[in-house]
């Protein structure tokens, strides 16, 4: 009885939702996503996470298949065309660096890995070398045929410091084999600050924010061919 009520909920917020869209009395924001629902027939190709309150956005129960409004896990499907990319879970959780991620990860298998991490570590001045160190071990963790590193968004109050780390990230990217993308591209100022109304707070996407970061992870999805599976091996993260 709790599930079909639960289910009445959805739809009627689904409904209502799609009211106001039309109506003009809101922005086109995609559904939350579900994880662990892959719909059948057509082509699909699924994903799993690593991140921090980027990606979590609010949620503290991301492994368990839930993202908050302004995650860019909303935004990696096109609107407009049939879904493709399927996200199956992951980790992710507010204030999470890398080494976090990397002990909370659980064991699994996607057609891709998407790892969005390190806003956090350079809060805390962790080393470049040891966070390579951490997503490695991440990506160990989920064997996927792709991985894809994203650049972070930027820090309004560490603006130098995120530039040098999304360049190592670039080198990084290059020595393991995975596939990069400058997705937090979209958000940045000449300065090297969010532009004007994609944060609220100098450190975290907005919705409309998040909308572009998400935008770009699909499309470096949907583009990447699958390839061998990545060699993630030889690095183990530091203590």
């Amino acid at each position: 009885m709790g599930t079909h009520k639960s289910r009445l909920t959805l739809v009627a917020t689904t409904l209502f939702a799609g009211m106001l869209i039309q109506g003009g009395m809101g922005p086109t924001v995609q559904p939350i996503p579900q994880a662990f629902s892959v719909p059948t027939g057509g082509e699909h190709s699924t994903f799993k996470v690593a991140g921090d309150s980027i990606t979590a956005a609010g949620s503290n129960t991301v492994a368990a298949g839930h993202v908050g409004e302004a995650s860019w896990v909303n935004f990696v499907n096109d609107p407009e065309t049939p879904t493709e990319l399927i996200w199956t879970g992951g980790w992710a959780l507010g204030g999470a660096q890398s080494g976090d991620m990397a002990s909370a990860l659980r064991n699994g298998s996607a057609d891709s890995l998407v790892i969005l991490a390190g806003t956090n570590d350079l809060a805390h001045g962790t080393g470049h070398e040891r966070i390579a160190k951490n997503l490695a071990r991440i990506a160990n963790i989920v064997k996927a045929p792709v991985v894809l590193l994203s650049s972070v968004p930027p820090r309004d109050d560490a603006a130098e410091a995120t530039v040098a780390y999304n360049e190592f990230l670039v080198q990084l990217a290059g020595e393991r084999g995975w596939q990069f993308v400058d997705a937090a591209a979209g958000l940045r100022s000449e300065a090297n600050t969010f532009l004007p109304g994609l944060s609220n707070d100098g450190i975290h996407p907005n919705a409309a924010g998040a909308q572009i970061l998400g935008n770009a992870i699909g499309q470096a999805l949907t583009a990447t061919p699958l390839p061998e599976l990545a060699d993630n091996t030889g690095l183990e993260p530091l203590s």
